[in-house]
């Protein structure tokens, strides 16, 4: 309820605005009757509070109470005249500055009266809103027990919401809502966002993210549009929400005053009244009145509006396991496609079978090879960061089969579109939301663009990249077809234990004494490799001292028994660096 509100609905009450010209938008949260000078420090936001002016003593003292009232953030300041004959007009005045309305009181109305009715109606209103959550989550589940789909639910949502909401995959795909209100650039960033985020929900640019299902799981997020975007993007404590909190009074015994209790504004007397009273307010069981308040991101939806999308959310993972299950079941059924490249059926056959798959194969083609290992739901990962990067590019399709270890994905590019260009999407994407490998690891391998004719080469090519991509450190990492000519294909092929022996054989004393000491003379012989040996590029490089970086090669030789000033030793060690 807001301060207009509570003039409209209670004439009774006899309140005579002040403040004509200080906006009546705050809303009431519950009341709060105090005499203290300075009551800031026992306020949480959104209070009516009410006042004999018990407080004052000097004109300086309006000034000081105003400021600790904005300080606390109350909706509105109930003042009453019968300690000084007035409501001080210092007192108005200070208040208006600070855009806090001021109501008068009438003498004949108690301030427990004031507050009973106050609190009845936004209790009343309480009742009413919880309804309205209650009745929009009964509607949600029964759409989806009917069969919705993600789309239907993200469009009931934006119905009672009023505003825009989308679901999209944990890497940004747009998996429901209108793609031309939430353009691809914009998504990503928000996806990327999310990953990142300490706590969920949380808030970007006027859009909240809320996690579909459990943080983690890859659901991937809901979006909503706040209706009145925030002044900040970052997640910030929420205000205290109305029944989680009451005020405090100044002694330990008046801090949670039983349930019954009211302060009136008789009972204040100038001299002596410096103890605050809370009018209690119901709160739910078990909710102790100064329980702590939880944090929320800084958005204009309402606390019952970001209840409504968190449930939808939740339903929302329901709806995605059938999304899921059919995208596993199209995967499989592709996997057929995938092993009549692999036989070398005749050209007619193929293209044809290519066709059907919703691909053109009278455009170039590529194949792209994933291998997954320990990431979390690896398939839609992996599809949706290798999708994600085509679908940038309109006239793009593509077609995903998965394996028992990863997916292969065959895509026919959009005529504009280049490798270089694919590639660096690729990357971008993979960079930015490594986060979502969870601790798992995918190796990308991407062929070069070739005709249908030239798929089978294609498709060779994308799995030795993969195979090379998953000798390298990052939990997301590429491979091209252009890389293909590096030594690292060689080690590639070399079986994993012989390449573990080659490493320990020539590396694992200098391991051994970084452990021990530890240095770095693994890194140090790392840096100087890969700068061809140039010295001061690579003291540079490891910001030490050109002497420094001598006497740290000298003992690498001697440990590792090798020449550094020969090409033959330098290849040793340099592919020994390279073997993960």
């Amino acid at each position: 309820m807001r301060v207009r509100d509570l003039l409209a609905a209670t004439p009774e009450l006899g309140l005579a605005l002040l403040t004509p010209d200080v906006p009546l938008d705050g809303e009431l949260r519950w009341v709060y009757t105090t005499d203290l000078l300075e009551p800031a420090a026992f306020l949480t936001g959104g209070e009516l509070v009410l006042t004999s002016e018990g407080w004052y003593r000097t004109p300086a003292d309006c000034e000081t109470f105003a400021a600790s009232l904005a300080e606390g953030g109350v909706a509105a300041l109930v003042a009453g005249d019968i300690l000084l004959g007035e409501v001080p007009p210092l007192l108005v005045e200070a208040c208006a500055r600070r855009g806090i309305p001021v109501l008068a009181a009438p003498p004949e109305i108690s301030y427990g009266t004031l507050a009973r009715t106050v609190i009845d109606r936004i209790n009343r209103e309480r009742g009413r809103e919880l309804a309205e959550v209650l009745g929009r989550h009964r509607r949600l589940v029964a759409a989806l027990v009917e069969g919705a789909d993600l789309g239907g639910l993200v469009a009931m949502l934006a119905a009672e919401l009023g505003t825009d909401c989308w679901a999209l995959s944990v890497t940004g795909r747009l998996l429901a809502g209108p793609a031309d209100r939430l353009p691809t650039p914009v998504r990503t960033r928000l996806a990327a966002h999310a990953l990142r985020a300490p706590r969920l929900p949380t808030a970007l640019d006027g859009h909240t993210l809320l996690p579909i299902g459990r943080r983690g799981a890859g659901g991937g997020h809901l979006v909503v549009r706040d209706p009145t975007p925030a002044k900040s993007p970052e997640d910030t404590p929420a205000t205290v929400g109305p029944l989680e909190a009451t005020g405090t009074t100044a002694t330990p015994e008046d801090r949670c005053p039983p349930t019954g209790t009211t302060t009136t504004r008789e009972a204040h007397t100038p001299a002596t009244t410096t103890r605050e009273a809370h009018t209690p307010i119901t709160t739910p069981p078990g909710t102790h009145p100064r329980s702590p308040a939880p944090t929320a991101p800084r958005t204009s939806l309402t606390p019952n509006d970001l209840d409504t999308a968190e449930q939808t959310a939740e339903l929302l993972a329901l709806g995605g396991a059938r999304r899921d299950e059919r995208r596993r079941t199209e995967q499989r059924f592709h996997s057929d496609l995938v092993a009549l490249v692999d036989s070398g059926a005749p050209q007619p056959t193929l293209d044809a079978r290519l066709r059907t798959a919703g691909l053109a194969p009278h455009r170039p083609l590529v194949a792209l090879t994933a291998l997954t290992r320990g990431a979390l739901r690896p398939w839609d990962l992996a599809a949706d960061l290798a999708e994600g990067a085509l679908d940038e590019t309109p006239a793009a399709a593509t077609v995903v089969a998965g394996s028992e270890n990863g997916l292969t994905l065959l895509a026919s590019l959009d005529p504009e579109d280049t490798a270089a260009a694919l590639t660096e999407r690729l990357r971008v994407r993979l960079s930015a939301f490594e986060p979502a490998a969870d601790g798992g690891r995918i190796a990308f391998g991407l062929s070069a663009p070739a005709p249908s004719s030239g798929l089978q080469r294609a498709l060779e090519e994308s799995r030795h990249a993969a195979g090379l991509a998953a000798l390298r450190p990052q939990r997301l990492a590429l491979v091209t077809a252009a890389e293909l000519d590096s030594h690292l294909m060689l080690l590639a092929g070399v079986p994993a234990e012989i390449r573990a022996s080659y490493r320990h054989r020539l590396l694992g004393p200098l391991e051994a004494y970084d452990a021990e000491h530890g240095a770095e003379f693994v890194r140090t012989l790392t840096v100087f490799l890969t700068e061809n040996g140039a010295w001061r590029a690579t003291a540079a490089a490891l910001h030490i001292h050109v002497s420094t970086l001598h006497y740290r090669i000298g003992r690498i030789e001697q440990l590792t028994g090798r020449d550094l000033s020969t090409a033959r030793d330098r290849v040793d060690l340099y592919l020994a660096c390279a073997v993960d």
